[in-house]
């Protein structure tokens, strides 16, 4: 007799036993970083590019304006250069007259010279008479931190007067502060650059440490002191700076240089704030090494 176990009636298999599984069930895999946690990083992460795309539209607007700031004082210093090549071929096309006429002047003081020694000689000796100190005992005089070929003297109360018309621009009522500038007049005596006064002028540009003269009206100043006929001249400009200190910008410098085609120009800025003023040339031949010109600054003499 065949023994017939209990099982699959098909497959005549044994069955299972009871209660086992038949397969091994795959184990779930739990998620280590919620859900949450990611969403606020890509939130974090988002308002950071945005951030960063404010600052990048931000600095681009400041490029664009810096740009068309620096385009129209270009054309300004054209203008200016264009005005005083216009006047020095005036003055080298009257040149031979010019000379003419000192050596006209010349002999008339050699005659005259002659015609007062001669009313002197039967006369008995006179007292010397005491002539006042040289123009440099009435002076402060100021010579450069680095050797430079000339010095500047300023007569009193030339610092004082733009300093004060500087103070008068600050903490107005009402009204913003404003930089100040013009230009200082004087005369070259050897080589001393004296200071003799300043002229208030107009600005054509203003910032928070730059500032440049209208050049129209250096033109107007310079025609007027033509017209009267003086031995004086322009000597340099003059400007200001609210509570930065004293130096010059690269737009100064820009100035300076214009400026300085004609001999012993030199810059006064003063800071009404801080209450320090400063004179400067530029040596244009003297290069600094990233590029820039050599900015010399004056000191006062003991």
């Amino acid at each position: 007799m065949v023994n017939h176990r209990r099982g699959d009636p098909i497959s005549g298999r044994p069955a299972s036993k009871r209660g086992a599984p038949s397969a091994k069930r795959p184990k779930r895999l739990k998620t280590k970083a919620p859900i949450r946690k990611q969403t606020v990083e890509i939130e974090a992460i988002t308002s950071e590019i945005q951030t960063l795309k404010n600052a990048t539209s931000l600095t681009q607007s400041e490029l664009r304006r810096l740009s068309e700031v620096n385009d129209f004082l270009e054309s300004q210093i054209n203008d200016l250069k264009s005005y005083f090549e216009k006047k020095t071929q005036a003055v080298a096309e009257n040149t031979s007259d010019l000379d003419s006429r000192l050596e006209e002047v010349r002999i008339s003081l050699d005659r005259l010279s002659r015609d007062f020694d001669r009313l002197l000689e039967d006369r008995p000796t006179v007292r010397k008479i005491t002539m006042p100190p040289p123009i440099t005992a009435q002076l402060t005089l100021y010579e450069g931190e680095e050797p430079l070929d000339f010095q500047v003297g300023v007569v009193p109360g030339v610092v004082e007067t733009v300093m004060e018309n500087s103070r008068s621009h600050v903490n107005q009522k009402e009204k913003p502060d404003e930089e100040v500038v013009g230009v200082l007049i004087g005369r070259v005596v050897g080589k001393t650059v004296v200071v003799e006064e300043a002229i208030a002028g107009r600005t054509s540009y203003s910032g928070l440490t730059e500032v440049a003269l209208d050049p129209k009206n250096l033109a107007e100043i310079i025609d007027r002191m033509m017209r009267e006929g003086s031995s004086r001249r322009v000597v340099g400009w003059y400007h200001s700076h609210l509570g930065v200190g004293v130096f010059l910008s690269d737009v100064d410098v820009k100035t300076q240089l214009t400026l300085q085609q004609f001999l012993y120009v030199i810059a006064l800025v003063v800071d009404p704030i801080k209450n320090d003023y400063g004179f400067f040339y530029v040596e244009k031949d003297v290069k600094l090494p990233d590029g820039r010109p050599n900015i010399v600054r004056f000191i006062k003499k003991d």
